[in-house]
């Protein structure tokens, strides 16, 4: 087993032999974690705007999402993993169309297995990649959503956390190689462990907490708190996990 980190979703190759998570920390992973964490039964996936309005009139969902950093004007909510934290979901499919992360999902949905990663689930979806590697004899691909086609540092350090908590599963004799982005990440990471310290250095979260989004900021940047592992899956088979996401286009 190989586990390597593509900084940017177009360096991920060929993921179709693959187990995948997807990494968009500032917001959408983080949101999607959060919003089963809140009784949302289903989340689904767009990537455009206008294809989850259309979706979200059609069956009556919950439609969320962000440009720019900032709600749409027509949809209920926007982005923002502290604002749904303090709703009551339960039983209320959600629409998420998102700048980066939902792309992000769409462009490696023909992995083996893709889960949604972020440093609030950090140590189940570690377990679970690590169990779903194992079971299939995977590489695990860790991909970074980026900022609007751009490396993004908080991507690439939470990518970091993963790296070592999926390294954490093995025995003594079962170690994953680890490629040289996956060490790269490892090593950003180590370099400031402190994730949210590292990130008032980044473009992106700078302009969030400009924006009025700090408290976001610290949400994601918590460790554990969350123990959902979201996981994309065809409407089929949307029954037999506990966490689906799906993808609509």
């Amino acid at each position: 087993m190989q586990i390597r980190v593509a900084f940017l979703p177009e360096f991920a190759g060929d993921v179709s032999e693959a187990v995948c998570v997807v990494v968009d920390v500032l917001r959408a992973t983080t949101v999607i974690a959060t919003l089963f964490a809140r009784g949302c039964p289903r989340v689904y996936v767009a990537a455009s705007h206008e294809t989850a309005r259309r979706f979200a009139r059609e069956r009556g969902y919950l439609l969320c999402g962000e440009t720019g950093g900032l709600k749409v004007p027509d949809f209920d909510y926007g982005n923002s993993p502290v604002e749904f934290a303090s709703l009551d979901l339960t039983g209320k499919p959600a629409i998420l169309s998102t700048t980066n992360g939902t792309k992000a999902l769409a462009a490696v949905s023909g992995a083996r297995r893709v889960l949604i990663g972020a440093a609030v689930n950090r140590r189940t979806v570690a377990q679970a990649a690590w169990n779903a590697a194992r079971e299939t004899e995977s590489d695990i691909v860790i991909v970074c959503a980026g900022t609007e086609t751009e490396f993004t540092l908080e991507d690439a350090t939470v990518a970091g956390i993963l790296v070592e908590a999926i390294t954490a599963q093995a025995g003594a004799w079962e170690m994953p190689e680890q490629a040289d982005s996956a060490v790269a990440a490892r090593r950003l990471w180590q370099s400031e462990p402190n994730l949210l310290r590292s990130w008032m250095e980044c473009r992106h979260a700078l302009k969030l907490a400009d924006s009025g989004f700090g408290d976001d900021l610290a949400y994601s940047a918590a460790l554990n708190n969350v123990p959902t592992v979201p996981i994309l899956v065809p409407e089929e088979e949307a029954e037999s996990v506990a966490a689906p996401v799906l993808l609509i286009r």
